[in-house]
């Protein structure tokens, strides 16, 4: 039977393979963290438009980011509902507004939470829709529907339950049932709430609520009358729809228009006025990923970790075989070729990436749920993270026992003497 070696070596110096271990582990967590904020970052950036009920999206040539969509033509949306392929178009507001923090009820306890937050003002995105046409997935998002029926008047606002406390819940937590018929400021008038629902910011801002179209010029009073941030555009028969079907239509639509395609600089890539659904996404993502410092810094957190997790594997496997260069030496002599002790060394990197890998993953579960309860951000364990992370692992101890090698290839049998 074949000795295990690269076990009994790993159990040989007990103290050492726990110091490896827990180097492991620690570079392992830090990238499961930096993934799990990627993975949050990815999913908050399509958060509202996945919401959204539309085939095609009609926005500004000058379009900057969610919060900043700039405005279209209303008759830029009529043009697009006119041809036979198009069932409808519905516009949709959204900007950022300012949001006063309301002063708790009367005859209601306070405490200093309150007293911190009570009649400061946050910036807040604010949705306009048509109540009587709410522009939500019906499946996915019928609650939102249903509860959009409340704003019927240019006062009324929807709060969204996931906004951040500092926004002035009447419980100090969460917006809930006790907030309804509270007033307070936004933009530049006072408005009531009449209702909630729950979709979520995104990493874009730590709240949202949601008004008719009305309301919503009353809260940001720069968009007309005439305007709207985004034309939602849905096709006819969209059972049988298939891409190529729904880019032809893309396209047709943007011949319509006026302004088809404008760059924001000689050098910028033309953007697009009318997106497919998948295009929408996929700019946001990127956006959000690539051309802002989030993705960039996190990405940068995973580097920072490999290169910790290979710093700390090669320091315990050099020690290691510097320790027992007599034994290797030994096994030299005794005919043993360098490829089965390099098997050895990789064994054990491999050993100490399992061991490593397993007890991080558990931290993770629970840091994932300790961050997603207290700040609110979507951190999701999945099996392509948990496997993506393994790999990794096992590729951090591997290239560590690679660079480790150097001594045993110069362990000699006169090393003995």
């Amino acid at each position: 039977m074949t000795t295990p070696l690269a076990w009994k070596n790993l159990l040989h110096n007990r103290l050492r393979t726990v110091v490896g271990v827990l180097g492991v582990g620690f570079a392992v967590v830090l990238i499961f963290m930096q993934l799990g904020f990627r993975g949050a970052i990815e999913r908050t950036a399509t958060q509202i438009f996945e919401s959204l009920d539309f085939d095609l999206l009609i926005r500004s040539p000058a379009y900057i980011r969610l919060t900043d969509p700039r405005s279209v033509p209303r008759g830029w949306l009529y043009q697009a509902g006119s041809l036979p392929e198009v069932e409808w178009v519905r516009p949709l507001d959204i900007g950022l507004s300012e949001w006063q923090a309301p002063y708790p009820k009367e005859g209601r306890r306070t405490d200093a939470t309150d007293d911190d937050v009570a009649g400061l003002s946050r910036g807040i995105i604010v949705l306009g829709i048509n109540p009587e046409d709410p522009p939500f997935v019906p499946k996915d998002y019928a609650a939102i529907n249903d509860a959009a029926t409340a704003l019927t008047d240019s006062r009324f606002v929807l709060m969204d339950t996931k906004t951040k406390p500092e926004f002035g819940p009447q419980n100090g937590r969460r917006f809930g049932e006790e907030d309804i018929g509270v007033e307070t400021v936004l933009g530049t008038g006072r408005v009531q709430i009449v209702g909630l629902y729950e979709l979520g910011a995104g990493m874009a801002c730590n709240g949202s609520c949601m008004t008719n179209h009305d309301g919503f010029r009353r809260a940001c009073p720069w968009q007309q009358g005439d305007q709207a941030s985004f034309g939602l555009v849905k096709l006819a028969d969209t059972q049988h729809a298939d891409p190529q079907r729904t880019e032809r239509v893309r396209d047709a639509i943007a011949g319509l228009l006026p302004v088809s395609r404008v760059s924001r600089s000689s050098d910028a890539e033309p953007e697009r006025v009318v997106l497919t659904r998948e295009e929408v996404f996929e700019q946001e993502r990127r956006q959000w990923l690539d051309d802002t410092p989030f993705g960039q810094i996190l990405t940068l957190g995973v580097v920072i970790a490999v290169l910790v997790g290979v710093a700390v594997v090669y320091q315990v496997l050099s020690n290691d075989i510097g320790n027992m260069i007599s034994e290797y030496a030994t096994l030299k002599a005794m005919g043993y070729s360098d490829t089965y002790l390099t098997t050895i060394v990789l064994q054990q990197a491999v050993l100490l990436a399992v061991f490593g890998f397993l007890p991080s993953l558990a931290v993770a579960f629970g840091l994932y749920a300790l961050v997603e309860w207290y700040a609110g951000i979507p951190m999701k364990m999945t099996w392509d993270i948990a496997l993506f992370v393994l790999v990794l692992a096992v590729g951090i101890c591997i290239a560590s026992g690679i660079a480790a090698l150097r001594k045993l290839y110069q362990a000699e049998p006169a090393d003995l003497f």
